[in-house]
Formats: C-alpha cells, structure tokens, sequence
C-alpha cells in the first residue's frame, strides 16, 4: 500500500522512496493530496493568519472554477497551468503556516488521511472524477435550458 510522505525531522515532507521518473511524479501526487488536506485545515483553524487562509480559499475556488488563467484550447500550457500553480500554491501556503498552527493542521491532517484515505492515489482519481462529472453535468445544464435565459432560443 502506497504511504503519504511523512514529515521529515526539518518540517518539509520526506523525499520519495523510488527514484526516477513515475517516482518523482507519484510522490508529488502523494504530497499535492496531504497538502491540499493541510490547508483544508489551516483555513478551517482559528490561528491562522487571515491572508494565509485567503490565499487557501482562493487556490480552492481556481481549483474547482472552469476558468482558467492559460485556458484549455492552448495545447498542453492549458492543462499545465493547474498542475503548476496550485501545487506550487498550497505548498508555499503550508510552508508560510506559523509553528503552532502547522504542528495543529498536520496532526488534524494525519487523522483525517489515516481515516478517510486509504489509496490515496485512488482518492485523488476518485476526486478528480467526481470534479468532472460535476462540470460536465453543469455545462450540460447550460447547454440544455442556457439559451432560454439568454433569449436566445
């Protein structure tokens, strides 16, 4: 069973098991899916600097709105832009978290983790899956009853 990377005695997140390629790739997964949990808590947690959990929110509305600062129909830099800046968001969230917040979110994000996610690269997919089911299902939405609201059929 693939573990979530641990904290190292530093703070940062231990480095992966397997070298290589897929290796470096699965423990970023693995490490997007803890820190994504992190600033689930950190916004929730009532120490949290104010501009810290705006910054948490504002990564999850980009990470679940449609629009997109590189939009899909530029080939490949559409879909790259949400690999890049979201990773690259909640990490620089979690490393600004002052020591006693940190400490409280990562033990909150250790028990929610050992409870809910077992695979969590299944969890990841499962999520992603149920991200597009909801934005198709809303687009299909729009397409369906959109052109009466917009008068135009």
């Amino acid at each position: 069973m693939p573990q979530l990377p641990t904290r190292g005695p530093s703070g940062p997140p231990s480095a992966p098991t397997k070298k290589g390629f897929f290796g470096f790739f699965r423990h970023r997964a693995l490490r997007f899916g803890r820190e994504l949990v992190v600033v689930g808590h950190a916004v929730l947690h009532p120490h949290s600097p104010a501009h810290l959990r705006l910054g948490g929110v504002l990564l999850f509305i980009y990470l679940l709105s449609p629009v997109d600062l590189v939009p899909f129909v530029v080939p490949i830099l559409g879909v790259v832009d949400d690999f890049l800046i979201v990773p690259w968001g909640l990490a620089r969230v979690v490393e600004r978290l002052p020591p006693s917040v940190r400490r409280d979110v990562d033990a909150a994000a250790d028990r929610t983790l050992g409870r809910w996610v077992r695979r969590p690269l299944l969890f990841l997919a499962s999520l992603l899956l149920f991200l597009i089911v909801v934005w198709v299902g809303l687009l299909w939405l729009l397409w369906r009853w959109g052109p009466g609201w917009w008068g135009g059929g």
